[in-house]
């Protein structure tokens, strides 16, 4: 049989919190992981304990531990601070992009294309996540990358649970680069800036109910020993 380690199993939870089958509110009950990923309860607790730091999980003492649920104050926290954040990195950016960089992006975009083309939103939404980290990673700055990774995961949770009116990524991305091959970091900030707070201006913020499987069946496909059963 198949036993997951500590980054397998924190991997497999981070991405079914990204890919909303772990919905918030959901409790994430240690005993039905560990046996899901055929391990003891250590190293589930220990992978609960750094999603707990990404603000993905929230404890609550003596009634367990769930997936985060931001209230609207802290997703508008979230929007604010990668403003911040992807303003900056893409204004540097924009002073060194490669052709091999803008290819990579340029790549990433028709990626995203082909998975809203395909009827695959969550896909889409994924990739759109890399393109924005990846220019975080492009500014060459470790704690650009490093927070901005916490906050497009915290983004993926604020969308699962408040939904989005519209979609507003490729068109934009489409633009963003453009500006960022011709080396205008002024518009490329602006675009940026403008593109996150549409976003935010496309969430619903009312909470939406959707039914979930249970822990056991989430983790079913992964085939690690508690699953086989």
């Amino acid at each position: 049989m198949l036993q997951a380690s500590e980054a397998d199993i924190y991997r497999a939870v981070k991405d079914a919190i990204i890919e909303q089958k772990l919905r918030p509110n959901m409790q994430l009950v240690e005993d039905v992981l560990a046996e899901s990923f055929g391990v003891s309860r250590t190293p589930v607790r220990n992978v609960l304990r750094r999603l707990a730091g990404e603000k993905l999980v929230t404890v609550i003492p003596y009634k367990g531990t769930f997936v985060s649920c931001p209230t609207i104050h802290e997703a508008r926290e979230v929007f604010e601070m990668r403003r911040v954040l992807e303003a900056a990195a893409i204004k540097k950016v924009c002073g060194t992009l490669s052709e091999a960089q803008f290819q990579q992006l340029r790549s990433m975009l028709e990626e995203e294309h082909e998975a809203h083309r395909q009827g695959d939103p969550l896909g889409a939404l994924r990739i759109t996540g890399d393109f924005h980290l990846r220019i975080g990673e492009l500014a060459g700055n470790y704690y650009y990358y490093r927070y901005l990774e916490e906050l497009i995961s915290l983004t993926y949770v604020i969308i699962a649970f408040y939904g989005l009116r519209k979609q507003v990524y490729c068109h934009d991305h489409g633009q963003i680069l453009a500006v960022m091959k011709q080396g205008d970091a002024l518009a490329a900030e602006r675009l940026m800036v403008d593109h996150l707070k549409e976003i935010e201006a496309s969430l619903e913020f009312e909470q939406t109910e959707g039914s979930a499987n249970s822990l056991a069946d989430i983790f079913r496909s992964f085939g690690y020993a508690g699953a086989r059963k």
